[in-house]
């Protein structure tokens, strides 16, 4: 057994999936499902789209179950979105804000990127206008079973997390981090339908892409892939259902573009976090991954900051805060040109791998560890 010990309590490492193996399934991996607490769910301010007039309906119905605030925005610009929020937010009150609406039917900021289009909801975090993430966003689009399920998500207790490495054994850093968080374990190399059940039952579920360019994983709006194998298409998250909406993060490129691999994450029951446009690894070595503007200083700070906030859209919004007051004056100054609706477009990696990543799902989902969670990173090494 490869096991890490943590303050009284051992987390495993790929020993998760014997036990799914044994015959006494349900004996041994029998875990507790429940809804989130009343008295954070009404603490949502939901703000819906153009979704046509009867699943707004049907929104502001489960909305007023929740006692959550519901605010329909007629206009067509993120700009419009985020002074709506302002309108409506309070700090002393509200805990975070739901958007309801694909691209099309609730805008957010468009990107240029060397000629590769995408969106972000990262200025909208932005209550005070100062440049600053300082409201937790997320973001739910489909059909209308899949927009209720998320605001009101079922929430498993596994301690279970899976990564998807193609290279495993090459870095354990990310394993013995999430052991730290308290989670049991398991790398896999790729999806296989064995391993439904273990994808159902996890809380969190972390896709690497670090390592060698030519055997790391890859993605497209269809699939997470090597250059030699598939690792998981969209057709087969399509066979998994998520029992207790894991918190997804995927490195990979372009996989949080609104394509078949997020709407299967989303409608099987998943909150998903990813990037819509290139994601880089750092070229040099980082103290702090606060000052690592690329997808690793991004990734460990998501990690880092788990066993800090309540709240998963906290999470993240803190991990866009702290890296965005890290940047430099010319890459904050480039921001700054897209917040202010002078430029769309995008020069620079660091600005890139500051504001790309999307989280769509509920941003009050509470946060995934197991007991005992404590994990700080230390060191970014260049791991290309």
């Amino acid at each position: 057994m490869n096991v890490v010990r943590k303050g009284g309590r051992i987390g495993t490492i790929n020993e998760v999936r014997k036990k799914f193996r044994k015959k006494k399934v349900e004996r041994d991996l029998s875990f507790d499902v429940g809804k989130l607490p009343r008295d954070v769910l009404d603490k949502m301010l939901v703000i819906c789209g153009k979704v046509g007039k009867d699943n707004i309906e049907k929104y502001q119905a489960k909305a007023n179950e929740l006692e959550a605030d519901f605010v329909v925005e007629t206009g067509s610009s993120w700009v419009l979105t985020r002074k709506t929020i302002r309108e409506n937010y309070d700090h002393a009150h509200h805990k975070g804000v739901l958007l309801i609406g694909s691209n099309k039917e609730l805008p957010g900021t468009q990107l240029d990127y060397k000629g590769a289009y995408a969106f972000t909801d990262y200025f909208i975090q932005d209550f005070h206008n100062d440049g600053i993430p300082d409201t937790p966003v997320g973001r739910i689009f489909g059909p209308s079973e899949t927009v209720l399920y998320h605001m009101d998500p079922f929430i498993i207790d596994s301690d279970i997390a899976v990564v998807f490495d193609s290279q495993p054994g090459r870095s354990t850093r990310h394993v013995e981090g999430l052991a730290q968080l308290g989670f049991d374990v398991e790398v896999l190399t790729k999806f296989s339908e064995e391993d439904s059940k273990l994808l159902a039952m996890s809380e969190f579920i972390l896709q690497f892409s670090d390592g060698v360019y030519t055997s790391r994983i890859h993605g497209t709006p269809e699939k997470w892939a090597s250059h030699n194998s598939l690792i998981m298409s969209y057709e087969q998250t399509n066979s998994v259902k998520f029992e207790g909406y894991p918190v997804v993060y995927s490195e990979a490129c372009s996989t949080a573009q609104e394509g078949p691999l997020l709407k299967a994450f989303l409608n099987r029951g998943a909150c998903y976090i990813g990037s819509t446009l290139d994601t880089m690894n750092n070229v040099e070595t980082f103290d702090d991954w606060r000052q690592c503007a690329y997808a690793d200083g991004w990734k460990f700070g998501f990690l880092d900051y788990l066993d800090t906030y309540e709240l998963i859209g906290q999470v993240k919004m803190y991990v866009d805060r702290e890296i965005t007051t890290h940047l430099k004056l010319e890459v904050r100054n480039e921001l700054d040109q897209l917040n202010r609706g002078a430029s769309t477009k995008i020069e620079s990696d660091q600005a890139l791998s500051t504001i790309e990543w999307v989280l769509f799902g509920n941003p009050l989902r509470s946060t995934t560890v197991g007991p005992d969670a404590n994990y700080t990173p230390t060191k970014l090494v260049v791991d290309t």
